[in-house]
């Protein structure tokens, strides 16, 4: 699954096709939900929820936000919001607690970090020289070896090789300067 994909990837003539993001993250969303909920009616009840948060507030949401971040973002507040409304029920006895259960599955700062790379390489990207932009796009994005590249682009293999490698390195050093890690 690409973590990367933002709301624009999910924009058919800048319409969200709300289908086709609830086929690729039902499942994720669902697995994120049922670590804090146990009632599998509550767990549909928050998932439904989900996506309908996403498709009422769509129209005002950077294209650019990490999609996956997002539901994950909307699932938190919406099992806290459960959690607020029928804590006389809950097993947990405090807030911090079920933040803590909730935070043990869940890395958002990581998905916050990835996100927040996403949008530095993609800053990157748009400062590129035309060629060495679609070397990187092919390669990177679309998972074109270096040879179609090359026959694409009707350049010599080492070309794309030197530039992919000039380009990794000036990538690392832009995560750098932003303050992330490169690489796990």
């Amino acid at each position: 699954m690409n973590n990367n994909e933002t709301i624009a990837d999910f924009e058919d003539r800048n319409i969200l096709n709300i289908e086709k993001v609830i086929e690729k993250y039902n499942n994720y969303i669902y697995t994120v939900i049922e670590h804090s909920i146990s009632t599998p009616e509550d767990i549909e009840e928050i998932l439904s929820d989900v996506f309908i948060v996403l498709w009422k507030n769509y129209n005002k949401l950077d294209k650019d936000i990490n999609i996956k971040a997002y539901l994950v973002g909307i699932a938190k507040n919406l099992i806290k919001k459960k959690y607020r409304n029928y804590n006389t029920t809950c097993e947990i006895e405090s807030i911090e607690d079920f933040e803590n259960k909730i935070n043990s599955h869940i890395d958002i700062q990581e998905l916050i970090e990835e996100n927040e790379k996403s949008k530095i390489i993609e800053s990157f990207i748009e400062k590129l020289k035309d060629e060495d932009k679609n070397i990187f796009i092919m390669f990177y994005y679309q998972s074109k070896k270096i040879k179609e590249i090359s026959k694409i682009l009707k350049i010599s293999e080492t070309k794309v090789k030197v530039t992919l490698h000039r380009l990794r390195k000036q990538a690392k050093k832009k995560i750098k300067e932003g303050g992330y890690s490169y690489g796990k």
